[in-house]
């Protein structure tokens, strides 16, 4: 281990940028991948099948990673602050999540509303964007089901703000000591959250929708915070290597889990949905560790600013599908072309729309943002 490269009260690594950039490749591959019953695949899989499933179930493990690095980062941001100046300052933690989350996170929830006038939209579900507005969306998708409207991705957004009710202040009063059980409650929490969805035969859909069953990703993200101290992990590429194969195994297991037959009984056992929760949030940790420390000269410049409108990204990239799909299901007959011509137009479209909301929207609020940042944490377009 090594202390990080840090300037004064900065804490910038463009190394978690990129690892931002590729958690929202998977969440992307898992919303546009077809599954293995669609026509235009099951004729190619053949004996196939299993294996397909479970690589595509991985690609969901993107959220899980977008959870534990934003729990590692907020604190190992907290903690520092805290080593500054002597405590965590509550309000501005919170204007600076403000202005990052929420301007964004509602021109989105604007979108969709107008989305839902469209022809095949549903204008009845308005009252599913009030409980957006307030930071409730996955509680409405855990209690109602698949969302048909490209907000459905923003439910994980409302988790992020219920981690962000208590992250602040447990950082300003915890002590190491306590911060540890404190983690070890959330899991406790998790899993017993867990455990009553399971004995109460919850869908798939309404465990991963819920909040306190997402938290055990939250705790590996402080978890690692506190274990590594601030220091980075000195590790050889081919250590890193190891630890990337690790956890892509830990998440392909976890896969496998999540489809596993006794899930299919009336009484199904509980180990199948530990064990996917639990390497979901390992897989996730090990992710971060692997790449964390790597020589930013040797990172593409690409894929760190790909990193930097992740957020964009995540946001947009439901709307670019919807109107991908719009257009080629319009022009294009059901085939694998069809199928091509879709996911590359959904591409650009998500990078092109990203690209100028960070640009021309954004970045005022990041500007304004950075004048309350008491570690500075992220360069901006057109300030660094």
């Amino acid at each position: 281990m090594e202390a990080a490269q840090v300037s004064g009260s900065r804490f910038y690594r463009p190394e978690l940028d990129v690892l931002r950039f590729v958690a929202f490749l998977l969440v992307f591959l898992a919303h546009t991948v077809p599954d293995s019953e669609d026509p235009r695949l099951a004729p190619l899989l053949k004996d196939f099948v299993l294996p397909f499933d479970v690589l595509q179930g991985a690609f969901c493990y993107g959220l899980s990673l977008f959870f534990t690095l934003s729990a590692f980062l907020i604190c190992e941001l907290l903690l520092r602050e805290r080593e500054i100046t002597g405590t965590v300052k509550i309000t501005q933690f919170y204007i600076r999540r403000i202005l990052r989350i929420w301007p964004l996170y509602y021109l989105g929830l604007a979108l969709g509303s107008a989305v839902a006038f469209l022809p095949g939209g549903h204008p009845t579900d308005l009252a599913m964007f009030g409980w957006f507005a307030i930071f409730m969306g996955a509680w409405y998708s855990a209690f109602h089901g698949a969302i048909l409207n490209p907000i459905a991705p923003l439910w994980s957004v409302s988790v992020e703000e219920q981690f962000y009710l208590f992250a602040p202040w447990v950082t300003k009063f915890f002590n190491r000591k306590s911060l540890y059980g404190f983690c070890v409650a959330l899991i406790l929490l998790a899993n017993s959250r867990l455990c009553y969805l399971v004995k109460a035969s919850a869908t798939d859909s309404r465990i991963w929708t819920d909040t306190y069953v997402q938290f055990e990703c939250f705790a590996a993200g402080i978890l690692l915070c506190m274990v590594l101290r601030g220091r980075l992990p000195g590790i050889a590429v081919w250590q890193r290597s190891i630890l990337l194969a690790t956890s892509w195994s830990c998440w392909l297991f976890a896969s496998y889990c999540a489809q596993a037959p006794s899930k299919s009984l009336a009484n199904p056992p509980f180990w199948p949905y530990f064990s996917e929760y639990t390497l979901a949030a390992l897989g996730s940790a090990l992710f971060i560790v692997a790449v964390l420390g790597m020589n930013p000269k040797r990172l593409p410049a690409w894929a760190i600013y790909c990193g930097r409108i992740s957020f964009g990204l995540y946001v947009f990239h439901e709307f670019a599908i919807y109107i991908s799909r719009s257009i080629c299901e319009h022009t294009l007959a059901l085939s694998s072309l069809a199928y091509c011509m879709e996911a590359i137009l959904a591409v650009g479209l998500t990078f092109l729309m990203a690209a100028l909301s960070y640009r021309y929207f954004e970045t005022p609020f990041l500007k304004l943002k950075k004048r309350h940042a008491v570690v500075e944490s992220q360069p901006i377009q057109g300030v660094d």
